[in-house]
């Protein structure tokens, strides 16, 4: 056999069926396939016609498999950097939880030892210790930003796994 009868498989027409099309006979289309005639030329016309459309459409099927394949592609690296960044901040706020936890404790010690303090010097040094644990207790906004931002990456995760999935089956 020769391409020509590649092309009507290709094309997934059976013999009978492209003779019907060319409005040409079977066996016409038979000798044709293996080279022993030519087809009439409103045949050959029509042959060519079928051809460069077909070619044309596996082109743009191509086209669209490959910019299917880049989609994927690119929703997987931002599942993944979205991912990194959801573990990144949730490092970041059990940092923070972990100060106001310690800021809490270092409150309870001072007001016992405020309480304990016997001399001047003594509930000065509390008081500036007191005071220096206040100025690090803005960690609760901090915390909130976190928190919020969470919240955006975990919504935008969701996205983009029903974005893949989609993207996958098609």
């Amino acid at each position: 056999m020769k391409k020509q009868d590649n092309f009507r498989k290709q094309l997934g027409l059976k013999q009978e069926e492209l003779a019907q099309l060319l409005q040409v006979t079977r066996s016409q289309l038979s000798l044709y396939e293996i080279g022993k005639r030519k087809l009439p030329i409103h045949a050959t016309q029509k042959l060519a016609s079928i051809l460069s459309f077909a070619q044309k459409e596996s082109t743009v099927i191509e086209h669209k498999d490959k910019n299917d394949q880049k989609e994927v592609n690119l929703l997987q690296l931002l599942l993944v950097k979205n991912q990194h960044q959801q573990l990144l901040v949730e490092k970041k706020m059990l940092a923070i939880q972990k100060k106001e936890n310690a800021a809490k404790a270092s409150e309870k010690i001072v007001n016992h030892l405020k309480e304990q303090a016997k001399t001047k010097k003594e509930t000065k040094l509390i008081e500036a210790i007191a005071l220096k644990n206040k100025k690090n207790e803005n960690t609760s906004d901090g915390l909130l930003q976190l928190q919020i931002k969470k919240e955006v990456l975990v919504f935008e995760e969701k996205t983009l796994k029903k974005r893949l999935e989609i993207a996958v089956k098609t």
